[in-house]
């Protein structure tokens, strides 16, 4: 993933970083979401998760804001997806292993176990991959162990700040049309 090697570990603020991306948008390339922005809601629910702060809230937001950009740090576990603006700047995504799993449809179960951290968690590790449809990321470790990023694309959106928002971004047990994300470098 040479592309999202852009910064040295020289340079980075993260223990265990060999080197990270300059920050970077992800939005979904199908659905009524495609061009939308994985993001994180004005509503999130804060809760702690292994005693570390965390807020329930990931999202698609139909217009960028510095909430919008993110920041792959890999390390020698796998890739952290970091905040790289906004009020949670510097949180990390992570999973949570105590979110129940939900069918999607007659052939997927999907769980909406992704939470914004203030740090690193066990959970917290993702393998990147590019396709020619997109960008995956999987979990590498947990519960949801080889899941992917997903949203649920019938969810309804609502306004918040000028923009539509929709609290869909969840984990699938498979790579499904709403796998794959293409990524941009922030404005």
């Amino acid at each position: 993933m040479e592309g999202l090697r852009e910064i040295k570990k020289d340079a980075i603020k993260f223990k265990g970083a060999e080197s990270a991306s300059k920050p970077r948008t992800l939005s979904p390339v199908v659905s009524r979401f495609k061009g939308w922005f994985i993001d994180i809601t004005e509503k999130a629910k804060p809760g702690k998760l292994d005693g570390v702060d965390v807020v329930e809230g990931i999202s698609l937001a139909s217009k960028s804001r510095p909430s919008s950009s993110w920041q792959f740090i890999e390390t020698d576990k796998g890739y952290v997806v970091r905040a790289a603006g906004g009020k949670y700047n510097g949180w990390i995504i992570v999973i949570d292993d105590t979110a129940k799993t939900r069918p999607e449809g007659p052939n997927l179960t999907v769980t909406p176990a992704l939470r914004l951290a203030k740090s690193a968690t066990a959970n917290s590790y993702w393998k990147p991959t590019l396709t020619k449809q997109g960008l995956v990321l999987e979990a590498t470790s947990g519960k949801y162990k080889g899941w992917v990023w997903d949203f649920g694309g019938g969810d309804p959106s609502h306004e918040e700040s000028g923009r539509q928002v929709a609290i869909n971004v969840l984990l699938a047990e498979k790579v499904v049309a709403g796998s794959y994300f293409d990524v941009q470098t922030s404005k």
